[in-house]
């Protein structure tokens, strides 16, 4: 099986915390759709160089949604083809689970047609509570199976609770902003929960 690393925006992190149990598990890379300027597989082999990256399905010039930037190089994302047959790989999706990739077709779609459970990424800040919550309830509602939350950046304990009573998800760890990056990832243990998945 994989992990599916998606956020509750873009921005929030994911690529840090694919580079983190890259780093820790000798887990594969793929991030199936690269839209904008190509730094994420740069970051993951910066973090842990050994780490074998999967190179992307699709490759898009504008830092927007997969379907719009296809839609800017008259192109089409065939959905089909991106349910390739991968095992413990870390799969980085862009954007949010609702972010569109073809006509019905969402990133919260293609959780499933790669094997994984989706790890939700949210950065420490003003809102971070709704976009949790309703993160979770997207992919419930598509019968998406949630391994956890991670969460980037300090945060309260009661913002935590608040956060794990609502969604019935559980925080898998907090990650620190640091300004050794390296070194805090390094030192940060993976949780049981996804070395279970990731062997």
């Amino acid at each position: 099986m994989n992990v599916f690393i998606t956020g509750t925006d873009t921005a929030v992190g994911k690529t840090t915390i694919s580079s983190w149990i890259c780093m820790h598990t000798g887990a594969d890379y793929w991030k199936p759709i690269q839209t904008g300027d190509d730094f994420d597989k740069d970051m993951v082999k910066k973090f842990s160089p050994h780490t074998r990256i999967i190179p992307e399905a699709y490759k898009l010039k504008a830092p927007l949604s997969p379907y719009d930037a296809a839609n800017l190089e008259n192109k089409i994302i065939d959905a089909e083809s991106l349910g390739r047959h991968i095992e413990n790989t870390v799969i980085e999706g862009a954007g949010g689970a609702l972010v569109p990739i073809a006509k019905n077709f969402f990133m919260a779609d293609l959780i499933n047609k790669c094997n994984a459970r989706a790890l939700i990424v949210i950065k420490s800040q003003l809102g971070m509570i709704n976009h949790a919550l309703m993160t979770v309830e997207v992919l419930k509602m598509r019968k998406i199976d949630v391994l956890g939350i991670i969460i980037n950046g300090k945060v309260e304990s009661n913002i935590k609770s608040t956060i794990e009573n609502f969604s019935n998800a559980k925080i898998l760890a907090v990650i620190p902003y640091s300004d050794d990056l390296g070194d805090t990832l390094r030192r940060a243990s993976i949780p049981q929960e996804i070395l279970e998945i990731i062997k």
